[in-house]
């Protein structure tokens, strides 16, 4: 088969699984349960910012987007949507607000839709500091992620102060010695029943880091969270285990006891290999690459290009493996796919290139596979965008259109 048959036949198989989604949800949006579901990473709010994000893909989206958004907005008014209850970023107001901001950000929406904003934000100020107050730093249903949605509020005269005093109280419950910084996270060992560090992105350190820097890069609270995250970046350098291709070990561990030493802990599987967006050593490269520009520190672009390039070339072939994985965003073949083009944009290395459009095929291959499996299907969050097949459609969409990776990955921390 010729390149150009290759991508005619990739280009079909696209349309069809788009086509397949787009009927999924149609049917879905009848039942009131569906729309009642707010949640952004894996409720309706999500499906809606998923409607927007690919309108430049799929401009013919246009009118089913807004009716989409109408149907949302009045599940709020009414109060009828569970996400209208609560004020985590993954499953409440931040993350319904946070859609808001963007669509006005892209001009999607008229500044009119942030009028009743303002209040809103002093609500999630005040629970912010409510749940730092119960070490809850968690970035999908806890602190940082609420955090994360007031500094995209960029109208609110409040920004900058409220988001200097969550810093400070953050910064009170940092753990800091001569191996760095690290916070604890009540919601981690409250599921999990551990009082070990989690390293993740989705629940750890890695993701708490991400929003510091990002509330660090836009200008807030500069010499305090500089200091403190490279205090934090100190910490998983202090962890760090050279990547070596023929050993399955990553480079950071997913969790630290810190009872152990580095030596036990390898021995004792916390360095376990993991591909996801969620737990592993995507985050942190990305963090260290970040990082890099933020603080005109060549050092952790070096460490970054050594971890990732040799993760890249072992990812390349783990898809023809036969390992058991879906298409998901969460921890599935599509985030690590977004991950690695994101990184092959952010340092322009060929390895990530390659290793994403590895995983892009995969993608699309177990995106088909999941559609026609019941299992799967049957799933409450199977539509959703962190654990459903809006969320590997966005993903192969965003591989397609630069707009979309540039300007509607922030969500996940990717921008």
């Amino acid at each position: 088969m010729s390149t150009l048959q290759a991508e005619t036949v990739m280009s079909t198989r696209f349309k069809v699984v788009f086509e397949q989604i787009k009927h999924l949800l149609h049917d879905q949006e009848n039942q009131p349960d569906f729309i009642t579901n707010g949640n952004l990473f894996n409720g309706y709010a999500g499906i809606v910012y998923y409607y927007f994000s690919l309108l430049k893909a799929f401009p013919e989206g246009e009118s089913e987007a807004y009716i989409a958004l109408e149907k949302l907005i009045e599940s709020y008014n009414t109060q009828d949507n569970m996400a209208s209850k609560y004020m985590t970023f993954c499953s409440g107001l931040s993350g319904f607000y946070f859609l808001i901001q963007k669509l006005v950000e892209q001009e999607y929406l008229d500044e009119v839709f942030l009028e009743e904003v303002l209040p809103i934000n002093e609500l999630i100020f005040e629970d912010t500091k409510r749940l730092l107050t119960e070490e809850n730093t968690d970035f999908l249903h806890g602190a940082s992620g609420q955090m994360l949605y007031l500094l995209s509020s960029k109208g609110d005269p409040n920004r900058e102060k409220y988001l200097g005093v969550l810093v400070d109280q953050l910064l009170t419950l940092a753990v800091i010695d001569e191996k760095g910084l690290r916070f604890p996270n009540s919601t981690v060992k409250e599921f999990q029943n551990t009082d070990n560090t989690n390293m993740s992105l989705s629940h750890g350190n890695a993701g708490i880091l991400l929003v510091m820097l990002n509330i660090y890069n836009a200008g807030i609270e500069q010499e305090k969270l500089g200091t403190a995250i490279q205090q934090g970046l100190d910490f998983f350098l202090h962890y760090y285990h050279p990547r070596n291709e023929d050993i399955s070990l990553s480079a950071f561990p997913l969790l630290v006891n810190e009872e152990l030493t580095k030596e036990e802990l390898i021995d004792g599987d916390f360095y376990a290999e993991n591909y996801s967006w969620c737990y592993g050593d995507l985050a942190a490269i990305w963090l260290l690459y970040q990082s890099s520009i933020s603080f005109k520190n060549a050092a952790y672009a070096d460490i970054a290009d050594q971890i990732g390039k040799t993760m890249a070339a072992g990812l390349i072939t783990v898809p023809a493996s036969g390992i058991k994985i879906n298409s998901h965003f969460c921890h599935g073949t599509s985030g690590i796919a977004l991950f690695l083009n994101r990184l092959y944009q952010f340092s322009g290395h060929k390895i990530y290139q390659e290793a994403a459009q590895v995983w892009l095929d995969s993608t699309l291959d177990h995106l088909e596979k999941d559609l026609n499996n019941p299992d799967f299907m049957n799933k409450p969050s199977s539509l959703g965008l962190l654990e459903g097949v809006s969320g590997a459609m966005f993903v192969l969409a965003a591989a397609e259109h630069d707009d979309i990776a540039a300007n509607w990955t922030d969500m996940f921390l990717l921008s």
